[in-house]
């Protein structure tokens, strides 16, 4: 593997909202350690809008970049970073509430443990996606508790973290409705009533959800496509919320399925959590899975990959 440590020259896209604003605290020194080991650091705090673009315009010119912040912020760059054509290596440093990517890919909690996981880190190949053609990262979901990740409130992530999404959750339970799809999928079809449906490349989900790792793999250029029945019965709900609780994907309710494209046809307009944050609703929608489309600097004890 190339020796990420041999680059000098490093774009740092910070988001100093994320998480409990650890990044403010901590940015300095980020900074300092990457100085140390002989990068020239360029930091870009993240604003309202433009980070992609920015990062598309300018990414080329860097030999790596660097995330600091939460899951959409790295959402973003990794757009960014795919719209320039150029597949400049991309570092995570986990600043979110959750930081479902950084979970699955054994990145380090610890920003500083992360930053030096860059340092002596490896260069992966690492799958994408479009919803649409707007480029994610590791999900896009729709129907039950998805709305948890994108209606808690900011403030409301930065003082309880993870809990947030369950306090969220919660509030969906009593409510939760049955949508019906049409999905077309590598030659399948598929229809029915659902009140789950996610197209991922990653192990957890807002740790709602949980992926076995057996059964994903971050660069063989399918996807995971999981679909979630309404109960039918008392018995198959206990089930379902039994298996829930164990994070377990088992049982009468849960569909599995691994696809490199993936329509899907719903009855009525859907919002989708894309990467935790918000999409535009669809009512049709075609997701595709770019095999290899970034190349991620991570940690060498990371053995996901071919």
């Amino acid at each position: 593997m190339k020796e990420i440590a041999t680059q000098r020259s490093m774009l740092l896209v910070a988001n100093p909202k994320a998480g409990k604003c650890a990044a403010k605290e901590r940015l300095f020194d980020i900074i300092s350690l990457f100085s140390k080991k002989g990068y020239t650091v360029t930091v870009y705090p993240t604003k309202r809008e433009g980070t992609a673009e920015h990062v598309k315009e300018v990414s080329p010119l860097y030999d790596l970049v660097v995330c600091c912040g939460g899951d959409g912020t790295l959402s973003e760059v990794i757009a960014g970073v795919y719209a320039s054509g150029i597949r400049t290596p991309i570092g995570y440093i986990p600043m979110g509430s959750t930081n479902d990517f950084a979970v699955s890919l054994g990145i380090p909690k610890n920003p500083i443990l992360a930053a030096r996981a860059i340092i002596n880190g490896k260069l992966c190949n690492h799958d994408i996606g479009t919803v649409n053609g707007r480029v994610f990262s590791y999900i896009a979901a729709t129907g039950a508790f998805t709305k948890a990740s994108y209606s808690a409130s900011q403030r409301l992530k930065n003082s309880l973290g993870h809990f947030a999404y369950i306090i969220e959750g919660s509030k969906c339970l009593s409510q939760i409705k049955s949508f019906h799809v049409k999905a077309v999928f590598d030659g399948k079809d598929i229809e029915g009533d659902y009140i789950y449906a996610s197209v991922s490349n990653t192990t957890s989900v807002a740790g709602l959800v949980k992926m076995d790792r057996d059964a994903v793999n971050f660069a063989d250029g399918s996807f995971e496509f999981l679909l979630v029945r309404k109960p039918k019965s008392l018995a198959e709900s206990a089930e379902l919320i039994t298996n829930l609780l164990s994070n377990k994907l088992k049982g009468t309710c849960f569909e599995l399925h691994h696809a490199a494209r993936v329509e899907m046809h719903f009855d009525k307009p859907m919002y989708f959590s894309v990467d935790g944050e918000k999409s535009e609703p669809y009512k049709d929608v075609v997701i595709k899975n770019r095999n290899k489309g970034m190349r991620l600097v991570l940690p060498r004890k990371t053995s996901f990959f071919g």
